[in-house]
């Protein structure tokens, strides 16, 4: 089964309990589209889907379209055209559309920027059990950006998700604690809630805690342990760490008995500044990728440069 399929039935089977209505789910032309989409046959299943939104105005078919135009399945991406079918079904009720509909609000995607109508659809999206939406709606809180600024609200709204084991309300938690409004910030429990993530394996999570584990002062942090942390968030390939890695190889602590870069911490410094280059959106980390692999290259053995370049063209692989 295709990977997109999935993906599409991770969103639609796993749609908070008690949130669609039974009709909705077995209408005729809704299984009729589900077995298409999960034979892998996209036309079939967007006509079926358009037919279902259009004729029969059902929200669990309107949001199906736009997972198809957020995906780019069987079509182009368009993130516009996406917004329009989640809010439609986000007004039929399907907590999952309310939230994305608050997204494509608070980003001014398929209508001007509007956070105040954004709240209004993460706190429908969270009544329905869709609990992360009171991550989003803490960090509107948190900013104050469409509401009134009130970060204690905003951090009681996402812990009860957080400690349920929600990953990205664990890195909401994070993020709140280490960039969010003075008053709360917190490096102790900012770190405590990357961990939690982090031991899940969550990418931008391991890049959060190299970045605490480079800048504080907490007991035990050390530059090898910063540099694991970038290290696991690339391979992971997490566009943010590949530099961070590179960088922090290259600036290990020396063999002491040649005084130069060991082979294994030379090798993972071309590799991680090679991918960065190819892939960070910064020019000026380009910039400084580009000068410190210049002088790599002028202490690597040539012999090198055909197995690493293969291994960097392996990780770029979709």
């Amino acid at each position: 089964m295709k990977k997109s399929v999935w993906l599409f039935l991770g969103m639609t089977m796993f749609l908070p309990a008690g949130s669609v209505k039974t009709e909705t789910i077995n209408a005729p032309a809704m299984k009729e589209a589900q077995a298409a989409m999960v034979s892998g046959d996209y036309e079939k299943a967007y006509a079926k889907y358009r037919r279902a939104a259009e004729n029969e105005k059902n929200p669990l078919a309107q949001f199906s379209l736009g997972l198809f135009y957020q995906n780019g399945w069987g079509r182009a991406m368009d993130k516009v055209a996406a917004c329009q079918w989640f809010e439609k079904s986000a007004q039929g009720g399907i907590p999952t559309g309310q939230h994305l509909a608050g997204i494509c609000l608070e980003e001014g995607v398929h209508r001007p920027t509007d956070p105040a109508a954004a709240t209004v659809w993460y706190q429908k999206a969270a009544e329905g059990g869709h609990y992360l939406s009171y991550c989003h709606l803490g960090n509107l809180l948190m900013t104050g950006n469409g509401v009134a600024k009130d970060p204690e609200k905003a951090l009681a709204l996402c812990h009860p998700a957080a400690l349920q084991g929600s990953v990205p309300a664990q890195i909401w938690m994070g993020q709140f604690y280490l960039q969010g409004d003075p008053s709360v910030r917190s490096i102790p429990e900012a770190y405590r809630w990357f961990a939690a993530a982090a031991r899940k394996q969550a990418p931008e999570a391991l890049y959060h805690l190299g970045m605490i584990m480079q800048q504080s002062t907490l007991e035990g942090h050390t530059a090898e342990k910063s540099r694991h942390m970038f290290e696991q968030a690339a391979a992971l390939k997490y566009i943010p760490a590949y530099f961070q890695a590179g960088k922090h190889f290259y600036l290990a602590q020396p063999d002491p008995e040649t005084g130069q870069l060991s082979a294994e911490h030379l090798a993972k410094a071309y590799l991680w500044l090679s991918v960065a280059i190819q892939r960070s959106q910064y020019p000026e980390e380009i910039a400084a990728a580009k000068m410190i692999l210049q002088q790599i290259l002028t202490i690597m053995p040539e012999t090198w440069l055909a197995g690493l370049d293969q291994k960097i063209i392996q990780h770029l692989q979709p």
